[in-house]
Formats: structure tokens, sequence, C-alpha cells
């Protein structure tokens, strides 16, 4: 039981739910809904059946887990169930891509792009309005390095520090 479920498991997360329903309907005859197998099984044929689009085995089956002994189980459909029952939205046109059928048989042949077409519509992106960036020249360097040394001298003569300490009596300190 556990290698088919670990395959059915597999097979769900490929995305491959035919098989994922075909691995687990025999496991679900030889275990009833009142064990924890059963009901973890019911609940993998039931992310099975959502894949498909078989939303009304779903739903059913989903509801049926509601029921379940196992509290996690039980909380995991109720989630289901949620999802199940929400209305499904619209989608704009505007937010898919559609392909076109590329399909090719024996006796047409694929019209080619030509490259110069092709070039045409496709524009490179206009350059920064900056400029392109250069690195820093020699001068530059220098005339930097020549402020540090400046500022450098200058600001050094500024910097005195003096201390004073002394003893009054005994355990006292006087800093100045």
């Amino acid at each position: 039981m556990a290698v088919n479920l670990a395959a059915a498991e597999a097979a769900i997360s490929r995305g491959d739910y035919g098989q994922s329903l075909a691995l687990l309907e025999p496991l679900a005859k030889n275990h009833p809904l009142p064990q924890a197998e059963g009901a973890k099984i019911r609940m993998l044929m039931v992310t099975a059946w959502m894949g498909q689009g078989n939303e009304q085995k779903a739903l059913a089956t989903c509801r049926i887990l509601t029921r379940c002994k196992d509290p996690e189980l039980r909380q995991n459909a109720k989630q289901l169930l949620i999802v199940l029952e929400a209305p499904s939205l619209q989608r704009p046109a505007n937010w898919s891509i559609r392909l076109p059928n590329l399909a090719m048989s024996a006796t047409t042949t694929a019209a080619r792009p030509s490259s110069a077409r092709k070039r045409s519509l496709v524009q490179p992106p206009p350059p920064p309005p900056t400029g392109p960036t250069r690195a820093p020249n020699l001068g530059f360097s220098i005339l930097v390095l020549l402020v540090l040394s400046w500022l450098t001298i200058l600001l050094s003569g500024y910097m005195r520090i003096t201390n004073t300490m002394s003893s009054p009596g005994p355990e006292r300190i006087n800093l100045g």
C-alpha cells in the first residue's frame, strides 16, 4: 500500500492525475473511509479530481471527509471544501497569451518569417539619458589624494590632549 500511495503522490506532483487515480481507486476499495488510511487516500483522490476538473466528485468526497475522525485531515477537507465551493471568476482575455496552432502536416510547410521583418519589429532600448558610465580619470584621483592630504595636515595641528590626575585623599581621585 505504501508503495502505491507514494507512487500516486508522485503522479499528482507531476500533474499526471489519471495515473494517480488509477493507483488510488484499488486502494480506496481495500481501505474504507473510517480508517485513517482510507481518509488519506480519498484526500489524494480529491486533489486528483480537482486537477482533472471533476469538481463534482471532489466536492462530494470532500464533504464526506469533513466528518473524518482525524483532525488534520478534517481541517484540510474543510479548507478544500471552501476552495471548491467558491464561485469561479471570469478572467479577462488579455490576462492570457494565446499561442497559434503550430501543427504541421506532410502536405503543408510552415512559412518562415524573414529576418529583415523580424529585425524591424524588435527595436533596441534607447540609451540611458545620462550617458554611459565612465571610470574616473587619473587627474581626479590625484586631486582627491591632494585634498585628503591637505585636510590631514591642516586638522592634525588642532588637536591637543592634556590630562591631570591628583589624589587628595585615600580612595579619592580627581581627574581634570
